[in-house]
């Protein structure tokens, strides 16, 4: 795999990628939220949607100005019931967006500053 290189003790750059192209665009703070959240809760956290081109963000209905399209978001899987204490905890840690997904199993992280190309 291409983008099969650790970045953090719990998350790879594949992880990231724009599931359409391969492209990966990654906030390094996103990525140190993460493994806050990832830390704090004891339990992995598994990335459903980091990086999406214009393309894909388009294919999968994202927001005009998505911080998916400038690597500053990644949705994590999440049941409903589980979403609660983890939007308590990115809260507590300083995501800057934070959106629950409900019965779509997810929920949106966001930091606020820009990621490396």
């Amino acid at each position: 795999m291409i983008n099969d290189i650790r970045l953090s003790p719990h998350f790879k750059l594949c992880e990231f990628q724009c599931r359409c192209c391969g492209t990966v665009k990654l906030s390094p703070e996103l990525l140190e939220l993460l493994e806050d959240l990832r830390a704090e809760g004891g339990a992995p956290l598994v990335i459903t949607s980091g990086f999406r081109c214009a393309a894909h963000n388009r294919a999968v209905g994202g927001a005009d100005r998505s911080a998916h399209l400038e690597g500053r978001a990644a949705d994590v899987f999440a049941r409903p019931s589980a979403q609660l204490s983890l939007r308590r905890a990115a809260e507590r840690l300083g995501f800057s967006e934070i959106i629950c997904g409900g019965r779509r199993n997810y929920i949106h992280l966001a930091s606020e500053r820009g990621a490396s190309a």
